[in-house]
């Protein structure tokens, strides 16, 4: 198993910055997911790792060895692309074993490699078959394959599933889970997915701007975010945002959104909140109660509700904002008109609106 430290790697396109001072460190035998809107930098921060792009500032390393300034083909590498990239008038054995052929590996560890390659991915019927034969998910595992056989402990992927259904997403979500705790390698993802990454990843980089915005596992990111871009890009829907402002009071920090106070007592705040201070209040719509036990802490007029089968997703507007609140659908049948919404304080998230990140 291979580990990947970044330090303070700096890419840009003329006058335009596309990663800015990125530093992170992949553990041997991680699934770490790149995760982010288009154009935030995350496939050039693989194209980085793989050697594809020239780096500007800063240092790759394998394993602490310094790999900045090594070839492609010289890192040892597996790669997949987003286009499957498969050669046409090849068969698919011929597509698996060419690589190993312009490498001058020996004919029998070709054969090996390949049969291997084939079994694990349970493409071995396919082998004598050319791509326009294939399916776009068959399309899929030869393209990994051809990474397989490279026997590397690094490979990366770059939006492998953007080109498939999403019934085969899913299939194939399952399979690279599958095989990344059989083969027991490092593996770097790029996708724009975010059930894509909480479903694969041991942990996740979030990427705006060509920053990190956070990098922890998929329960730190849902639950803890750490800042309000993550608190508004990961979840569907997205955490529930109400702008409010802190007040120091006899009982302990409470917070004013519109007509409403919200007891903040008990909040694990990282540093002291100021008195007056603007702030973001997040809480995920499945962690509202609708007239629970709890006493109602906000009013709300539902808009819409809309029925998902295994949950119903309430949509109300509360203190001049648009909310989403997920309950049991026979909680939510019949709801209409004013009802009361509470939460408990240690499944909120608050938010500096000034500096965006979490208090």
């Amino acid at each position: 198993m291979i580990g990947v430290q970044i330090e303070s790697l700096s890419r840009h396109f003329g006058a335009l910055p596309v990663l800015r001072d990125i530093s992170m460190e992949v553990q041997p035998g991680e699934f770490t997911v790149l995760l982010g809107p288009s154009g935030c930098g995350k496939s050039t921060l693989l194209a980085s790792i793989a050697g594809l792009d020239d780096l500007q500032g800063g240092r790759i390393l394998f394993d602490s060895a310094d790999v900045s300034d090594l070839e492609p083909a010289e890192r040892n590498i597996g790669m997949v692309f987003q286009s499957y990239a498969l050669y046409p008038t090849m068969t698919v054995r011929q597509n698996l074993s060419f690589g190993l052929e312009v490498a001058k590996t020996s004919k029998a560890d070709i054969q090996e490699r390949v049969t291997w390659a084939a079994q694990l991915l349970q493409i071995e019927p396919l082998l004598d078959r050319k791509p326009s034969q294939l399916s776009g998910g068959q399309r899929q595992r030869v393209a990994i394959g051809r990474a397989l056989v490279r026997k590397t402990n690094l490979f990366l992927f770059d939006e492998p599933l953007s080109n498939l259904d999403a019934k085969l997403r899913t299939e194939m979500r399952v399979e690279i889970k599958e095989l990344h705790r059989r083969l027991g390698a490092t593996f770097i993802y790029v996708t724009h997915d975010q059930v894509e990454a909480m479903t694969l990843a041991t942990r996740i980089a979030i990427m705006q701007g060509g920053r990190i915005e956070q990098y922890a596992t998929p329960e730190d990111v849902y639950e803890r975010p750490a800042s309000l871009f993550v608190a508004s890009f990961i979840g569907a829907p997205p955490m529930n945002l109400l702008p409010a402002t802190l007040k120091q009071t006899s009982h302990g920090v409470v917070a004013f959104t519109g007509d409403h106070t919200v007891s903040l007592k008990g909040y694990p705040f990282k540093i002291a909140p100021a008195d007056g201070q603007p702030i973001v209040i997040g809480i995920r719509p499945e962690n509202i109660l609708i007239d629970g036990n709890v006493a109602p802490t906000l009013r709300a007029e539902v808009v819409v509700v809309e029925p998902l089968g295994a949950d119903t997703l309430v949509w109300v507007d509360c203190a001049a904002n648009r909310m989403a609140v997920r309950t049991h659908p026979k909680e939510a049948k019949g709801l209409s008109g004013s009802i009361g919404l509470s939460f408990k304080v240690e499944n909120l998230s608050i938010f500096s609106k000034d500096s965006g990140l979490r208090l």
